[in-house]
Order: C-alpha cells, then structure tokens, then sequence
C-alpha cells in the first residue's frame, strides 16, 4: 500500500490554519451557531474566547478568506485606515475622473464640497482636485469618493460578510465610529462579525448603546484535556507513527487550554522524533528524556521574553527595591517574587489573590510580602501590561474578582518553563 506522504508542519499548524488537526469541538456546536447566525443576521455577532483559543481558525474554516471581507484589528489605527482597507478588498476606487464640455484653457486648483450620483446610490464626495486643460473641448475633473460611504455601498453590493479580527486591538475612540457607521448596514442585512477577548465582549454595546439587543454573543470556552489529546490522536497516525496516553496526556496538561500551544508541542515532538514527514514503517513516538529541557527549548524562542522582561523590572523608582531571598537559591525583588508565584500555580490563566500568597509562601524564604505590597504591584504590572507592552495585555489583576488574569497562554507557558 502507498503511503502518502505529509510534512509534520502541514499536520501540526501552530499558529496557522489546520486541516488535518482541526478539532471542530462538536459538542459545542461552534460551526452551526455561526452558520446560523450567516443564514440568519440582522445582528452584530461577537466572538468571543481566550487569546489562541481558536476564534480564527473556527470562523476561517467556516468563512473562508476568499468568501469575506477579513479585516486585522491590529492594522487599525484611525477610522480611515479601517474604510481604505475595506475599499482596497473590494477593489473600490475612491478617485473618480470624469470630462465635461469646456471652452476653458487652464483653471486654478479648487476644493469644494459636493455630491453626485454613483450608479443607483448617491454617495457623498469631495471634490478633492479639480485640473482643467485644454483638450479639444474637454474639462478634466478629479473627484475623491467618501471612503466610509463608498466602503459600506461595496459591502452591502458584494453580499459578503465582514469579519473583524482582534477587535479589541482597536481604540474605544474608533471602535465606535465603525459600529456607529454600520449600524444602519447591519439593519439593512450586512453580516458583522467582531472577534475579542472574553472581558472585551461588549465593546460594540458599551460603544454604541444602541446597538443594544442587535449583538448575539458566541463564546469559545479554553479547551479541555480531552479535545487536545484529539491533535495528537488524529496528526500522528498521519506520520505513520503512534504514541503513548501517557504522552498526550503531559502535553494536553502543559497547553493552559490552548490549541496552538498543544500543536506546537506536537510539531517539537515530531522533530525530536526525527519525524519531519511521514515515516514509510510504523514507528513508535518516544517521549522526551527530560520534559524540563524540552519544554524550556519551546520557551527559549518565544517572544513572551520580551514582556515578562518589562513586568520583572517594574516600574522606574528612586530607591533600589529589597532583595528578597528564594527557596530554588536565587534572589530577587517582589515583582520578580509575584512573577515567580504565578508560574508556580500553573498551568493555570486565573488565579485568586489567597492562591496567590499561599505560592508566594512556596516562592520566597521568609520575609513574605505583605498583603497590601503584592496588591500594589498587581496593580503596577496591570498598568505596564496595558500601557507598555504591544497586544492585548498580558497580565490583569482584577481586584472585584480578587482574581489575577493572563490573557495569553503563551506568556504564561513561559513564567512557568524559562530559566
């Protein structure tokens, strides 16, 4: 029997769209909610679910990138950045030349402005440049289209559904200049699909409170052991290779409810099996000698560095802050204490503020921080997530819930495993 042979990248996608380990989560019936929605609109979908928890990859695999309008929040800095990419996907052109009878040589340049009809729409313009020349009996005329206006005709007229991703990247300020411009839209049948994290789930509402009652929520719950031990089960037989429950239970423990996490860790066993690509005999997958050094591999590229850096460094103060014994043998202050802390309750995304000292007890010798200090700096490293560090922030204390959050399980996958 031929074998057919696949790439171990083709079969664990970490980060991009799978096809031979996509999970469709049946039991949560995610692909009928949103095809109904699809079938049904006359709302503003909002999606919502941790960070790589599979919000993309779902709504890709149901929406293909060639079947709508896929806008990256995360590219939006001003409203019209948001109308021009819209018009630039659709091939609208927002310059308009049109020639009139004239007996004029030369004009001045003038800005006015003014409407004219498009087709069947009338659509709000400026006349941005006007140059006339002497061409036989023809005035030249350069028209600029309104990009919001020509952007929400070429919606309404292609009949494709418009997905925002990572909405919450995108400015309280903007944010509610494009729910309040397609407000009416949504009315009139254009499907509107906005992806962000769980605590930012009613932007569109809190934006634009008339959009209250016209948003239906879909949620994407963190992955339970069971659906990641899946990955392993359906991605490695397609490399002619089998593997132990012991395996794929360790690393379906390790991925903080995550499928990218869980596919990266697939793809990294693979290559330390020398499983590039499917193998022509039956192999079995072998576990790593030392899970500490594998999973410390993983973290030595990830780009989580960076931010636990600026959390451990806190903000800039006068004085030296005290240097606090560990029980491992180091030192270190109280930032790089509660950093150290969090890690040790792992994996885990939320974790309460008495699960929090009790780790701080396991973390540091003696002279354990007092209560107010530990909220204090949650406090600060909220405030450095936020205004510090680039994307959704990594770290949030909440002090109504008493809870601390970190929102992307890739940084907390690194405070557990790097050196």
């Amino acid at each position: 029997m031929t074998i057919t042979k696949l790439r171990a990248s083709d079969i664990f996608v970490a980060g991009g769209q799978p096809s031979v380990t996509y999970i469709p989560r049946g039991g949560l019936l995610l692909e009928e909610v949103l095809q109904e929605y699809l079938d049904t609109g006359y709302k503003l979908l909002s999606i919502t679910g941790p960070t790589k928890s599979g919000k993309t990859v779902l709504c890709r695999r149901v929406i293909p990138t060639h079947a709508g309008i896929w806008i990256p929040g995360g590219q939006i800095q001003s409203e019209s950045d948001f109308w021009d990419m819209i018009n630039d996907k659709l091939h609208v052109h927002t310059q308009i030349n049109s020639e009139e009878s004239c007996e004029v040589s030369d004009t001045q340049s003038n800005r006015l402005n003014g409407g004219f009809n498009i087709g069947v729409a009338k659509t709000d313009a400026m006349l941005a440049e006007t140059q006339a020349e002497k061409q036989g009996s023809k005035l030249t005329r350069s028209f600029h289209r309104n990009l919001r206006s020509s952007a929400i005709q070429a919606l309404l007229e292609s009949r494709m559904p418009l997905v925002i991703d990572d909405f919450h990247y995108i400015s309280k300020d903007v944010q509610m200049l494009i729910v309040r411009a397609l407000k009416d839209s949504i009315f009139e049948g254009l499907r509107v699909i906005v992806l962000a994290v769980p605590h930012r789930a009613y932007d569109a509402v809190k934006v634009e409170t008339e959009m209250t009652g016209r948003v239906q929520q879909l949620n994407i719950p963190l992955w339970d052991l069971k659906e990641l031990i899946e990955i392993a089960k359906k991605g490695f037989p397609k490399l002619n290779a089998k593997f132990s429950e012991e395996v794929s239970n360790r690393l379906s423990q390790e991925s903080y409810g995550s499928p990218h996490l869980m596919q990266e860790f697939c793809l990294k066993l693979s290559i330390l099996n020398n499983l590039r690509e499917t193998s022509d005999s039956l192999i079995e997958v072998q576990e790593p000698a030392d899970y500490k050094e594998f999973f410390r591999k993983i973290v030595a590229t990830s780009a989580s560095k960076t931010a636990f850096e600026r959390l451990a460094r806190g903000p800039r103060q006068r004085a030296d802050r005290v240097q606090r014994k560990f029980i491992n043998g180091t030192e270190g202050d109280i930032y790089l204490a509660v950093l150290s802390a969090i890690a040790q309750t792992g994996p885990k995304l939320s974790i309460g503020y008495e699960e929090l000292r009790e780790s701080l007890r396991k973390v540091v010798e003696g002279n354990i921080p007092q209560a107010h200090e530990v909220t204090r700096v949650l406090t600060k490293m909220t405030e450095i997530a936020k205004e510090d560090i680039e994307g959704e922030p990594v770290i949030e204390w909440v002090k109504e819930d008493s809870k601390v959050y970190l929102s992307d399980p890739f940084f907390a996958f690194y405070l557990r495993w790097h050196e």
